[in-house]
């Protein structure tokens, strides 16, 4: 009965044990559930969150995208307006280069045509010289009881008087013809090669002086105890003044190059964290070559456009540093490719060698690039280098005579100078300093004054201009012509001038009396 019991506790205690053991499992299966679906719910919002998220990502890269694509159509579009509107304006320039192409082929048919009127009046003209040569002979001989050798003399001398009086008359006529088209002819070249010649009018970079931005850059230039200050001037050949009040840096040398890159050397400092010394050495290094790349690049440049060929390196270095020279403010490198413009366009009108007419134009000054380094005129100067260089004696003779120091022996040396005096008295080619104005001023009035029959004189209009007046009881109409004439020969002699300068004299005579009436 016991072992009974004890079966049956067993197995109640079993039973017990094993729905225990299944309510457990049952709830930690509930839990599990609960975790699994709180878990998907949490991965179903983070899903539905990184959709969104790339929803408008994918909006906004779509929007920035179309933005761009229609900021570079839009772009595309004005580029070809403005590409139209440069074709369009290059057809225009070409329709009036064929349109004078046409002209000129026109003008020279007509020149050829009255060539070819000229030739058969000429022969008409010796025929009707050989006949009357043979009337004049058959009329001595019925006529005159002339013996042949003094007929045959009286004959050539009558021919040869009508030839003469014939040729004078033609030379008169060739001429008049001449004086009266000349002027015109010479002002249509000039206006032509002034219209087809790109006038450069740019600002230049400075390489006298700048502005620190503050004062750690001034520190930076001045060093400890003005040791960088020292080290520049040392090593570039320039002074160095600076104010410490308006932060200014003046740079002071008779050398362009030399300032040129002292500058460089100056803004470099900026980009230095700690300057000394020796970290100006190696920037004075640095702006050494980078002055002499760009030297290099401006002979290039300006070779290349000029459209020269077989120019040496070392002469293309020296062309380049005219791109630091001026002359009354204008930049000589920038004339001189003017001056050789003009002077190739000058040369095509005048069937002369436009190349060669172009290169005398760009080395006429190329005297000035060493002018300063060596005592001695950029004329003797420029004759030397190219000498040297082995130019064309077209392009010697041209440096040489361009401001008549000898006598032109090409037609090619003459229009370069012609090119060179249009260049330099351009409205706003050049300029001068106060100082260099004043004494211009003052030398004009002077040398008026110094003529015994001038009351007083005044310069205007900047100088192009002097106004003389003299006394009228010591002058007439026709000596005032020679004050005119003196005034001016001495104003070329004496005085530096850009352009010309125009003389006029004036002479009033004033006679005042007054009538009283009489008393009776």
């Amino acid at each position: 009965m016991v072992t009974i019991l004890i079966v049956i506790l067993l197995v109640l205690a079993l039973g017990g044990g094993f729905w225990r053991r299944a309510q457990k499992h049952q709830e930690v299966l509930r839990e599990a559930r609960q975790a699994a679906k709180k878990l998907t719910a949490q991965q179903q919002e983070a899903t539905r969150q990184a959709v969104q998220e790339y929803q408008q990502k994918s909006h906004q890269e779509t929007e920035q995208y179309r933005m761009t694509i229609s900021q570079e159509l839009d772009d595309d579009q004005r580029d070809n307006q403005r590409k139209g509107a440069w074709i369009e304006q290059r057809m225009k320039l070409l329709e009036q280069k064929r349109n004078a192409l046409a002209n000129r082929a026109n003008l020279l048919s007509q020149k050829r045509h009255e060539l070819q009127d000229r030739k058969n009046t000429v022969k008409e003209t010796l025929k009707q010289a050989d006949q009357l040569i043979a009337e004049r002979w058959q009329t001595l001989q019925n006529v005159a009881d002339l013996p042949e050798a003094q007929a045959r003399d009286a004959v050539l001398q009558a021919t040869k008087e009508d030839a003469e009086q014939s040729q004078e008359e033609f030379v008169n006529n060739a001429a008049t013809e001449l004086e009266s088209s000349k002027e015109r002819e010479a002002e249509d070249l000039i206006a032509l090669a002034m219209e087809h010649s790109n006038v450069v009018s740019v600002q230049y970079e400075n390489h006298r002086g700048l502005v620190a931005d503050n004062q750690e850059y001034l520190g930076k230039i001045i060093g400890n105890s003005g040791q960088n200050v020292r080290a520049i001037e040392a090593l570039t050949g320039v002074d160095v003044i600076i104010d410490d009040q308006t932060k200014e840096v003046i740079i002071n040398g008779y050398d362009p190059v030399r300032r040129a890159t002292a500058m460089e050397v100056i803004k470099s400092i900026k980009g230095e964290k700690r300057v000394l010394p020796d970290t100006i050495e190696r920037l004075v290094n640095q702006a050494n070559r980078t002055i002499d790349e760009r030297i290099r690049h401006y002979g290039e440049n300006a070779v290349r456009e000029l459209k020269l060929k077989h120019v040496a390196p070392d002469l293309i270095k020296i062309i380049g540093r005219m791109h630091y020279r001026t002359s009354y403010g204008q930049n000589i490198l920038e004339h001189s490719i003017e001056t050789a413009k003009l002077a190739g366009i000058f040369a095509t009108e005048l069937g002369e060698n436009a190349a060669l007419a172009r290169r005398a134009g760009l080395l006429h000054d190329i005297g000035k690039s060493i002018d300063r380094d060596i005592e001695a005129t950029h004329v003797e100067l420029g004759v030397e280098l190219t000498t040297k260089f082995r130019e064309n004696p077209v392009v010697i003779n041209t440096i040489a005579s361009h401001h008549g120091d000898v006598e032109s022996k090409y037609v090619i040396a003459d229009l370069v100078e012609a090119a060179d005096a249009i260049s330099g008295a351009r409205q706003g080619a050049r300029s001068e300093s106060a100082a260099d104005y004043l004494q211009r001023i003052k030398s004009l009035e002077g040398i008026a004054n110094d003529q015994p029959e001038v009351q007083e004189s005044y310069a205007i209009q900047a100088g192009r201009e002097l106004r003389v007046i003299v006394l009228p009881k010591e002058t007439n109409d026709r000596s005032i012509k020679n004050v005119a004439t003196h005034v001016k020969d001495r104003i070329e002699d004496e005085v530096t001038y850009p352009g010309q300068v125009k003389v006029t004299v004036v002479r009033k005579l004033e006679i005042v009396e007054y009538a009283e009436k009489k008393q009776a």
